[in-house]
């Protein structure tokens, strides 16, 4: 008689609502009277089946051990009623019903558990499925991307939290592709509906990167993967991930800023160190400017003036005015603070050009300066200002390296070639010491440098520049007798 209120006391949780124990005492109770009417009532009839009931409930109410403790409890109820009604009296009708009311319990209590394992098992994964949706939202929140699924040709749209977030959709709103373009920054509004045409055109995997213009004004950069995947109809749809990409965007662009920066100081630093070289190339445009000056007001002054001599003199002087202009131009355009603007230039110009601003430091060092213009352009997109200063900053390298050479003639090798994959190639190679095995490696690195007064800025801002142009820059080294630095950048068609 106990066996029930025993199941029930051992399968009560710690924490149970008033509705669930209702359910069990309301449970308990009917398994009590059915407990009665089987003992005390004379019906022909099996009374211990309608336990069935009981089991049933017990599958809402209770573990699968407590629905199991049910079972056996009802099973223990029907045999107690049988014999305090008939006694062990195996070979009566009553014994009979008896044993199809256990084999109905039985039965029961078997597709009960079975079922109990089958919703266990159930809720156990929706449990896990909702336990992996809070850990994919919760990254979502931290990597600041959100998840997208657009169903062709319908066009309908799934957002998670984190991509309503990013285009700061309310809750309420069902993003659909309109308000996606209408949030989309006026000036790439056309690169995406072109690039949603064309999924729908190719079905082509989507990738882009574009600006959102928020209702308060602001600007965020979004970038959009988006793969294609079919369902078991054959229906196509678009999977992607949409990622703010801000943070970086402005990480990036603050990073050229203080690169240009640091780059603008470089060069100023660099012609610091050219100032004495600087001076001599003013100062003999104008000391001949003023020679042919003299000379033509002797010719003038002549009792016959000579304008042929007068006229020649002029030539020379408007000449010479020129060379120093010259060397003023290519002076502030190399100090000049400005933003790089990659455009097709002749590299050759722009190495004539350099090699004119360090032609006094080739004399100053004693260097025998080896260089054989190409026959034809070699045209490569770059920033002039800047690949000057690369170039520059090569050529002095090489002749200090060579400064402390004695008995030794001093040659600086320039060459431009053409690589076999078409890139241009420009290699500076002098015969000095060399480079250790040691330094090799660390030659492009900040701060790195072999000189006792060096910052270790200059080829660090040189890999920076030539990796900007995406091409690559490298040294080689034979030790004690010299080394050759290089740089490449891809060629280009010049355009009429």
């Amino acid at each position: 008689m106990n066996t029930v209120p025993a199941a029930l006391a051992a399968t009560t949780k710690a924490e149970v609502s008033p509705s669930v124990w209702l359910l069990r005492l309301g449970a308990v109770i009917l398994a009590l009277i059915i407990f009665l009417i089987d003992w005390l009532s004379s019906l022909d009839v099996a009374i211990a089946v309608l336990y069935v009931a009981v089991i049933l409930m017990s599958g809402d109410l209770f573990s699968r051990r407590g629905v199991a403790l049910v079972s056996v409890a009802c099973g223990v109820l029907t045999l107690a009623a049988f014999l305090f009604s008939h006694g062990p009296q195996l070979f009566v009708p009553p014994f009979a019903r008896c044993l199809v009311s256990l084999c109905a319990i039985a039965i029961t209590a078997f597709l009960a558990l079975k079922n109990k394992a089958a919703r266990d098992a159930l809720q156990e994964q929706v449990q896990l499925l909702h336990r992996s949706e809070a850990f994919l939202a919760g990254a979502q929140r931290l990597s600041q991307t959100g998840s997208i699924g657009l169903k062709m040709p319908s066009a309908e749209m799934y957002w998670s939290d984190e991509a309503r977030r990013i285009f700061q959709f309310d809750e309420q709103l069902q993003p659909t592709l309109e308000y996606m373009i209408g949030r989309t920054h006026p000036e790439d509004t056309d690169d995406l509906k072109s690039l949603i045409e064309q999924a729908y055109a190719r079905h082509a995997n989507m990738e882009a990167e574009f600006r959102l213009l928020m209702t308060d004004g602001s600007c965020k950069f979004v970038r959009m993967l988006a793969q294609q995947v079919h369902d078991a109809s054959g229906d196509c749809e678009y999977i992607g991930a949409l990622m703010d990409v801000t943070a970086s965007k402005n990480a990036e662009e603050a990073l050229h800023r203080s690169q240009s920066q640091l780059a603008h100081v470089t060069r100023v630093t660099t012609l610091g160190e050219m100032a004495a070289s600087i001076a001599h190339e003013v100062n003999q445009p104008l000391s001949a400017v003023t020679t042919n000056a003299e000379a033509g007001l002797r010719w003038l002054n002549r009792n016959v003036p000579d304008l042929g001599e007068v006229r020649s003199a002029i030539e020379r002087i408007k000449s010479e005015a020129h060379r120093a202009s010259e060397v003023i131009r290519r002076i502030r355009a190399l100090s000049r603070k400005t933003d790089p603007k990659h455009i097709r230039i002749d590299l050759q110009d722009v190495l004539l050009e350099s090699i004119a601003l360090v032609r006094r430091e080739v004399l100053r060092h004693r260097v025998n300066f080896d260089f054989t213009p190409a026959s034809e352009p070699m045209w490569v997109r770059g920033d002039k200002v800047q690949l000057q200063q690369v170039i520059i900053n090569l050529l002095m390298n090489a002749m200090q390296a060579m400064s402390g050479m004695h008995g030794k003639e001093r040659t600086l090798l320039v060459s431009l070639t053409t690589a076999p994959n078409g890139d241009v190639t420009l290699r500076v190679q002098d015969n000095g010491p060399g480079i250790s095995t040691q330094n090799l490696p660390s030659l492009f690195n900040p701060f790195f440098t072999t000189k006792p007064e060096g910052m270790g800025m200059g080829l660090s801002i040189c890999r920076s520049i030539i990796d900007a142009h995406g091409g690559r820059i490298w040294a080689e080294s034979d030790l004690g007798h010299g080394a050759a630095l290089n740089f490449s950048l891809p060629a280009c068609e010049h355009v009429s």
